[in-house]
């Protein structure tokens, strides 16, 4: 199952991120925008490697006989007229999440301008070293407008969240687990429990660790398919994880 790093990670590589960024700025300004870059091309490249790692489909030997084959599920899902606003509502979202990078730009000079100094004079009549006091300016910086934008993200992803769905164009079930648009392999563990309708014609897989993980298959056999991830242990979910 393609996977996200868990909060604990994602909190911890914010903060050495900012711990380094701080003492750059602060000691060498001169590199920063050189170190900057390269730190981006080095987490982007791990953040690809991983995601190849974990979405790898495994040798044909391991998956076994296809259960159950969909070629046409973005043409059924179509057909679904409240998937529509669903997607409308997904899109909005992204879109929100994509606007927050911008934010920066208007953020760090509002900081710069109004609390910059005060702070910088507060520390200075606290801290007698110039050099910790350097760098403290611009640590608490960073962590002041990570802040603020994390705030915003967990809005939006309150708002985000059951609408984050993945639509395969077409899938193959195997008694492992699935391949999507011949790319992705979603690994049928015990973390994922699925949601159906009959009416609309898809057997929704949800994840209960990461409730913005929904993969959505569509299929005109809904029932052939449903009764074939229940004989392979997947439950359904509780109304709570709905």
């Amino acid at each position: 199952m393609m996977k996200q790093p868990s909060r604990k990670t994602s909190l911890l590589i914010s903060q050495v991120s900012i711990l380094l960024i701080s003492l750059v700025t602060a000691f060498i300004p001169q590199y920063y925008i050189y170190i900057f870059i390269l730190y981006f091309i080095i987490i982007m490249a791990f953040m690809f490697r991983s995601t190849r790692k974990m979405s790898k489909i495994p040798p044909k030997k391991e998956l076994g006989s296809p259960l159950f084959k969909e070629n046409n599920a973005i043409k059924i899902a179509m057909l679904d007229k409240l998937l529509t606003a669903e997607l409308k509502k997904q899109f909005t979202a992204s879109m929100s999440l994509l606007l927050l990078t911008f934010l920066v730009f208007i953020i760090f000079p509002l900081y710069r301008q109004f609390v910059f100094v005060p702070v910088h004079e507060l520390l200075s009549s606290i801290i007698g070293n110039p050099v910790l006091v350097n760098f403290l300016d611009f640590f608490i910086m960073y962590e002041f407008v990570f802040g603020i934008l994390s705030i915003l993200r967990f809005f939006i992803m309150g708002k985000m969240s059951g609408v984050n769905i993945m639509l395969p164009q077409n899938f193959i079930l195997y008694k492992k687990g699935i391949i999507a648009n011949d790319r992705f392999f979603i690994e049928l563990t015990s973390d994922l429990c699925y949601k159906y309708d009959l009416k609309r014609h898809f057997v929704e897989l949800r994840s209960r660790t990461n409730k913005n993980f929904r993969v959505r298959l569509y299929t005109d056999s809904t029932s052939d398919l449903l009764n074939k991830i229940k004989d392979l242990g997947v439950v359904q979910c509780a109304e709570e994880e709905v």
